[in-house]
């Protein structure tokens, strides 16, 4: 027998048919990601919600003896199975015989390890469902069945099992208060009482006082019971309290995890679909003009919670995880076809060159746009086939560049004067230098560059340096923001004629630079969206 056993394991592992239908069935009652497991699943709840009907409608009325044939019969025939498909899907026998073959194992050990793997199914909370519900006599069973095909039930369930200590601690607390008031109230009013001729009256009486429903069918009579009484409704509305905090707590947990099932869910149906792997304020941005200005439909993925929370208020599709992570980028490439680009903005160029391998070794044809933080990556982004490398203060450089070369042409007599050297002004200026513009750079910070003149904002005297600057051309980009406002503000009030530019990198400090005085302010991130809507652009018209 043992022989045979592994002979004919060998020969279903062998065998792709065999193989094939047994991934299918796998699919089609575990995973819920599938396209076709919805539609299984939507027809199994039909039935469940059609035999139960059916269960309540006979107490009551006639039902044709052709409905109750479909109920008790065909119905059952299908949930009979379902029963024995899962079953066999629960474990791989061959598997199990193969291993234990290769460690030379007895036929004694490989039928025990067979049964024992199956037995598990048939002895567990959902397989004795499954048994009971073939039954027409425990129809009514079939409703617990529908934890199978609702997803944010069975999600649910698995929130609430992992507050298994706080429902354990409540249990014994439950008993105990219960159990005490139970037997106080017996103790005292036993004999005195009419309604309490036994000490499960006195339980029944605790239960119902304690849950707050209070029917009024046993009420204490004397003093102390109703003091018992009493304690017993504080105790009740404090356990009540104490279990809806665990509840919310528990959903609260998994509602990201529903809500991302349902936008993978309409994923799967859309079209021309573009993914933003990050959500900061130029993800935002990004996603705002292809909802307004494209015709394509944005999908977000992020894992900040305040920022998912952001991108749902926006009405974006958003799916709660990392980016890089395997089990993102299955879900999200179930439907590949319907996906035009995906582009990663996070902050961190590690995290994007991870994110573009990920996409690239799922679909190699994908098209991945980027943003860059650290020029001197840029070979990297290209030798792992990245599309298009987008470098925000590349952008912002540029069109800064450009306006000032326009406002020198129309006053050659301006003369421009930078405050800040660092990472915001730093290409700019040397693009300047490079062409011949005179450039005065101030910085509040040393940085080892000889042109670079030194400004003390907390000595009085710099305020004369402001005011030499009436008619400068002058770019506020210190890397202190407040710093910015400060000397928009200080040059107006001192009858400035020229003119100021503004870097800036988020909407709120764009108000307030404009408040403070701003002429023009360039958006880091602005700017950088609408490059990237350009390249979205481009790649539709190809």
């Amino acid at each position: 027998m043992k022989n045979f056993l592994i002979k004919t394991s060998k020969k279903l592992k062998n065998s792709e048919s065999y193989q094939e239908r047994k991934k299918f069935f796998c699919e089609l009652l575990t995973n819920r990601e599938t396209s076709y497991t919805k539609y299984f699943d939507s027809s199994m709840v039909i039935l469940i919600l059609f035999s139960v009907f059916i269960l309540v409608l006979n107490k009551t009325y006639a039902v044709s003896q052709w409905i109750l044939f479909i109920d008790m019969y065909l119905i059952s025939f299908i949930f009979l199975l379902e029963y024995l498909l899962r079953f066999w899907i629960y474990s791989n026998v061959h598997e199990q015989v193969l291993e234990l073959e290769s460690k030379g194992e007895r036929l004694g050990k490989m039928l025990f390890t067979i049964l024992k793997r199956k037995v598990q199914y048939v002895f567990s909370l959902t397989g004795i469902i499954d048994l009971l519900a073939v039954l027409p006599q425990f129809r009514i069973i079939r409703l617990f069945k529908l934890y199978h095909y609702l997803y944010g039930a069975k999600t649910l369930l698995k929130a609430l099992s992992k507050k298994e200590f706080e429902f354990k601690f409540l249990g014994y607390i439950l008993l105990t208060v219960v159990f005490s008031l139970a037997s106080v109230l017996y103790v005292v009013e036993y004999g005195i009482n009419p309604n309490i001729k036994s000490f499960l009256d006195a339980l029944y009486w605790a239960l119902v006082t304690v849950s707050t429903v209070g029917y009024g069918d046993i009420s204490p009579v004397t003093d102390i019971g109703k003091m018992v009484a009493m304690l017993g409704i504080i105790f009740g509305i404090a356990m009540i309290s104490f279990v809806t905090s665990v509840m919310v707590s528990a959903f609260a947990e998994r509602f990201d995890e529903l809500r991302t099932h349902s936008s993978i869910n309409t994923l799967y149906d859309l079209k021309n679909v573009v993914i933003l792997n990050g959500y900061g304020y130029l993800g935002s941005r990004i996603a705002h003009y292809i909802k307004e200005e494209t015709n394509y439909h944005c999908v977000v993925i992020e894992e900040n919670k305040e920022k998912i929370n952001k991108s749902f208020d926006a009405s974006h599709l958003t799916i709660y995880g990392d980016g890089c992570s395997l089990e993102i980028m299955k879900m999200i490439y179930k439907n590949e076809r319907n996906i035009v680009a995906m582009l990663t903005l996070k902050s961190s160029d590690i995290e994007n060159i991870y994110f573009i391998l990920n996409a690239k070794s799922y679909d190699k044809r994908a098209i991945l746009l980027s943003r860059i933080s650290s020029k001197h990556l840029f070979l990297q982004y290209k030798s792992i086939g990245t599309d298009k490398v987008i470098d925000p203060y590349a952008i912002i450089h540029n069109r800064a560049y450009y306006y000032i070369i326009n406002q020198l042409q129309e006053n050659n007599r301006l003369k421009v004067s930078v405050f800040g050297y660092g990472t915001k002004s730093k290409h700019l200026v040397d693009m300047c230098i490079s062409s011949g513009i005179d450039v005065e750079i101030y910085d509040n910070i040393e940085r080892n560059e000889n042109h670079v003149l030194p400004i003390n904002f907390e000595d009085e005297k710099h305020l004369d340096i402001l005011k030499g600057l009436s008619n400068n051309l002058v770019i506020c980009a210190m890397d202190d923001e407040a710093i910015n406002h400060y000397l928009a503000i200080s040059l107006k009030v001192n009858q400035f004629n020229g003119k100021i530019i503004a870097l800036s990198d988020t909407e709120q400090k764009n108000r307030q630079l404009k408040l403070a005085g701003a002429d023009i302010i360039f958006d880091l991130y602005d700017e950088s969206a609408k490059e990237f809507i350009v390249q979205l652009d481009r790649i539709g018209r190809k």
